[in-house]
């Protein structure tokens, strides 16, 4: 197997704080179809709405159609946000939780949940999982992930399932097969987590260790849905020809997606890259 089991162990090792990048992550409506039709080029912002507003400032953070500025995004969401336009509470949340700034990005974050928002929702279950930017809560954050997966919250029913998988114990009663049901359904509802997890265990069930179309299929959709491990070993995977026929553009694009995002492998990779072309 190209992409080694010492690979997947650093992968595995590396993404101890997945979690918590998700409460970094902008949102940008999701993989929604939002934005064929719309033009920011041609938007009257004195006239349009806080929503069409705040799909503006989505085009100008990712460039899209128009001139990129993440700093002029940032700011029309954080003046939306504090006029209490929930999409936009949920990406400023994200800026602040970037700088460190955790307490203010908690009340903003737990503002959009109370406003009916999932995301916001799971993300505050985040916040009492970790103790960011308030006092850390295991069984808050587990009551919230509960709930949500109830309603099949697609990372609720991962998070459950991984509570299962878990030797702990502290919550519900060891039960590892009844864990694995719950992230393959979360891997079926979309968790990119879960599909991420549920890749692996495919590749790995293989007999000869190799992604089969499914399991790349999964870690594609996983890396849209933007987990970093995906992201970085769709890298490897595309550089290695692992699975899929080697294509050295698809595996630098995957790899700046998780190095942008932090993700100390891909930092680690890119740095080697660098210095090997500058010598």
């Amino acid at each position: 197997m190209e992409v080694t089991l010492e690979d997947l162990n650093e992968i595995k090792k590396a993404g101890e704080s997945i979690l918590v990048n998700e409460l970094k992550s902008f949102y940008l409506l999701g993989n929604t179809n939002e934005y064929d039709k719309f033009d920011p080029q041609k938007l009257d912002y004195k006239k349009c709405s806080d929503f069409e507003k705040y799909k503006y400032a989505c085009c100008v953070y990712a460039g899209y159609k128009i001139d990129e500025d993440e700093q002029k995004a940032y700011k029309i969401w954080e003046t939306l946000a504090n006029e209490g336009q929930v999409d936009s509470m949920v990406e400023y949340s994200a800026y602040l939780f970037q700088n460190k700034k955790d307490e203010e990005a908690f009340k903003m974050i737990q503002s959009a949940a109370n406003e009916g928002n999932k995301l916001a929702q799971f993300r505050v279950a985040l916040c009492y999982m970790f103790g960011l930017g308030v006092k850390q809560d295991e069984k808050k954050s587990f009551y919230i992930f509960e709930k949500m997966a109830e309603d099949n919250y697609p990372n609720a029913v991962y998070m459950i399932g991984s509570f299962y998988m878990a030797d702990s114990g502290i919550f519900v009663q060891r039960d590892s097969q009844k864990g694995w049901e719950l992230i393959k359904k979360a891997a079926k509802l979309g968790s990119p987590y879960a599909q991420y997890e549920v890749a692996i265990q495919l590749s790995l069930n293989n007999d000869n260790q190799s992604f089969s179309p499914d399991a790349i299929r999964l870690l594609i959709n996983a890396a849209d849905g933007g987990d970093l491990r995906a992201q970085y070993i769709l890298a490897l995977a595309y550089a290695k020809g692992e699975g899929v026929k080697p294509d050295l553009e698809k595996s630098m694009d995957y790899l700046a997606q998780c190095y942008d995002a932090g993700f100390p492998l891909a930092i680690e990779l890119m740095e080697k890259i660098k210095n090997n072309f500058n010598n």
